[in-house]
């Protein structure tokens, strides 16, 4: 049987019309893709997962190196959510239109020049809100605003079907069960240069290296940032995540960066030292809480359990 070549052949085509097709795969999908390809053109799939994934990488470079003088890349990005790794045919195009912070409608002609405003309204909300999601009523009232500059208006219709359209393409994302918006897998592969110009920046993850919006800040410096799956990735591994700038120790939601830090120095954190002085306020108390119920009136109960216990000792009792 033939052996995968450099050249660009019918297993690239087979993969890319495939990959066209969906928009986004992630990691399982593509190989599936992968291997249907080769099998289709009778080339031998590798037996170990090593080699497999070395000539996805191979391949996935022929295709690139046939599709750069065009403008398109296929890439790799992850899910800020879930670190699920998605491989995506995308625009290297130029996103501004001028000077403008306009989307460019001649590089997705997919979406209407009415649609890229709105996704462009929708972008720019989550990127400059604090949680980096609005919540749908927000995201709908963004209408507003679509067409001020003459363009065509957006009914309220047009952009829940809009909504939809994006987040089955990956562009956006549907979280906290449904109440809120935030950018997806697609946007943040695609659109990394775009963010750039309308933030002024956008954070890359210390560990990954990535682009990340929805994660861990170390406000020591702007732009410290790590996803929370590397974190979470980085804890089950047993390693200590540290900010590179100031030594803070860096955890996912539940901890904080200087709080672990102090605890790691040996140091009692705020919240311990608050509560080691309510435990030693607690234990000079019993006595006055004791004398202020007696004068307010107020009698000490006896819990339910012991209270019924006693109910039935004292029916024994009576027999």
């Amino acid at each position: 049987m033939p052996v995968a070549m450099e050249t660009y052949e019918d297993e690239h085509r087979i993969f890319l019309q495939g990959l066209m097709c969906k928009g986004v795969l992630n990691s399982k999908e593509v190989n599936a893709l992968h291997e249907k390809a080769l099998a289709v053109c009778k080339i031998d799939i590798p037996e170990k997962k090593v080699d497999r994934q070395k000539l996805l990488v191979k391949n996935i470079q022929t295709i690139n190196d046939q599709l750069h003088p065009v403008g398109l890349i296929v890439r790799k990005g992850v899910d800020e959510d879930t670190g699920e790794s998605c491989f995506m045919l995308v625009n290297t195009e130029p996103r501004m239109v001028g000077a403008s912070r306009e989307l460019g409608a001649s590089v997705q002609s997919q979406w209407s020049a009415q649609e890229l405003e709105y996704l462009r309204l929708l972008a720019t909300d989550i990127l400059q809100s604090d949680k980096k999601t609005i919540t749908g009523r927000e995201a709908l009232h963004l209408t507003d605003k679509v067409g001020q500059n003459g363009g065509k208006k957006l009914s309220m219709e047009e952009a829940e079907g809009t909504i939809n359209r994006l987040i089955s393409a990956r562009w956006i994302k549907s979280i906290e069960d449904n109440r809120e918006i935030a950018l997806d897998v697609r946007f943040l592969g695609e659109m990394e240069g775009w963010m750039v110009e309308v933030v002024g920046g956008v954070a890359k993850c210390q560990s990954c290296r990535k682009v990340v919006v929805r994660g861990e800040y170390c406000g020591c410096e702007e732009g410290m940032a790590w996803h929370k799956y590397c974190l979470d990735k980085q804890a089950k591994m047993g390693v200590t995540t540290k900010c590179k700038k100031c030594g803070d120790i860096i955890h996912g939601p539940e901890g904080g960066s200087k709080r672990a830090a102090e605890e790691e120095r040996g140091e009692p954190s705020k919240g311990a030292r608050r509560g080691s002085a309510e435990e030693e306020e607690e234990d000079d108390q019993p006595s006055q809480n004791g004398r202020a119920r007696k004068r307010s009136g107020m009698e000490e109960t006896t819990p339910k359990g012991r209270r019924g216990r006693n109910r039935r000792k004292s029916g024994d009792e009576s027999e």
